[in-house]
């Protein structure tokens, strides 16, 4: 697919793995507060398979599959909406099998390879196998799930640092294109590595030394996003997205100094860490698009966008202080409805052709 055909040449987004799978995204997330109502056999580990696994799954396969083309140059080799299928069904049959049953975890294994992690080995691109092999990665740690469960408390952390590695690279992507468009120099930024050696310190060392190293990370964090704030409210909703990993890394410090309960951290973790990046990159098919403007989201973007983070701090308060139920409602209905949210205008967008490029505005470079 290339810039110059019409609208009307490319396929529905329906058919785009950003179309099938951030709905997945979306739906999955939607269902997440209220698994807990539901008579399932372990409604624990149902909550963290969906979550992490559904929820979080589904996102890094939309992204990944989308950027897949552009690291290889050939179209997805199975058809999107069958692969979507077959990891909806596996994440039902999840549900409604026994908790220890490995078959619905493992059946979407052999599509995700090949769809995912063949063709970027095939056409030799070595320095994207990592990101293409973690939808495999996700299998394989959710089907240590039912005989490990203390790795559930591991993997948000893992999360999170996918979260700042990916969005590390994906935030100047976007915001030097940007920078470009306003024909502006580029700014001097504090190189990956620089965030990444804290965040690592951070996740290994116990007490204050680790707390210090997260908080330096977080530091990173804070400047590595706010050239982008002025750049456009696409640009900027992505930051504040980035952004997200300030309260997930003190939640981190916090609890390993006994400030706060660990369901907090792994809250903060999932909800304000994942929720509001999947949302503000996933957003990005959907926003308004004009002939050489640049993206803008709607209204509906941004409600749902404050809801996530609202919802996080809701559920992170549950935790903090009592009574929780008041908490946990708020936190559930605002989590549900910004992905409903979400839904609606992502929806809208099914039916249409799928914009190219997907997740920028027409450019040079990058054609994501």
């Amino acid at each position: 697919m290339d810039a110059g055909k019409d609208a009307g040449s490319r396929p529905l987004l329906a058919f785009h793995p950003a179309g099938v799978f951030f709905a997945l995204a979306a739906l999955m997330a939607a269902m997440l507060p209220w698994l807990w109502l539901l008579p399932l056999a372990d409604p624990r580990l149902a909550h963290v398979r969906l979550g992490l696994f559904g929820f979080g799954g589904a996102a890094v396969c939309g992204y990944v599959m989308t950027a897949q083309k552009a690291w290889t140059g050939r179209p997805l080799p199975l058809p999107a909406l069958g692969i979507g299928a077959l990891v909806l069904a596996a994440r039902l049959a999840s549900l409604l099998c026994r908790p220890e049953a490995l078959w619905p975890v493992l059946l979407p294994a052999p599509a995700l390879a090949l769809a995912i992690l063949w063709p970027v080995l095939r056409a030799g691109r070595w320095d994207k196998a990592p990101l293409a092999a973690v939808p495999l990665m996700l299998v394989a740690a959710e089907a240590l799930l039912p005989v490990q469960p203390g790795l559930a408390g591991v993997f948000p952390e893992a999360m999170a640092v996918l979260v700042f590695l990916v969005g590390g690279r994906l935030v100047p992507a976007f915001t030097t294109e940007a920078r470009r468009r306003r024909e502006l120099l580029p700014p001097r930024r504090p190189p990956l590595w620089l965030g990444a050696v804290p965040l690592g310190a951070g996740l290994l060392l116990p007490g204050i030394a680790g707390a210090g190293a997260l908080l330096a990370a977080a530091l990173w964090v804070l400047c590595h996003g706010l050239d982008g704030l002025r750049l456009g409210a696409a640009n900027r909703m992505l930051c504040l997205g980035y952004a997200g990993l300030v309260p997930g890394l003190l939640a981190i410090a916090a609890a390993r100094l006994g400030l706060v309960p660990h369901l907090a951290e792994v809250h903060a973790l999932t909800m304000a860490v994942m929720g509001p990046m999947i949302l503000a990159v996933a957003a990005r098919v959907s926003m308004r698009r004009a002939a050489g403007a640049e993206l803008r989201p709607r209204r509906r973007h941004w409600i749902a966008f404050c809801l996530v983070f609202a919802a996080a701090a809701a559920r992170i308060m549950a935790e903090v202080s009592g009574p929780p139920v008041p908490w946990l409602s708020v936190a559930g209905a605002a989590w549900s409805l910004a992905w409903l949210l979400f839904l609606s205008a992502h929806a809208h967008a099914l039916a249409r052709p799928a914009p190219f490029p997907l997740l920028s505005a027409m450019r040079s470079g990058l054609p994501l």
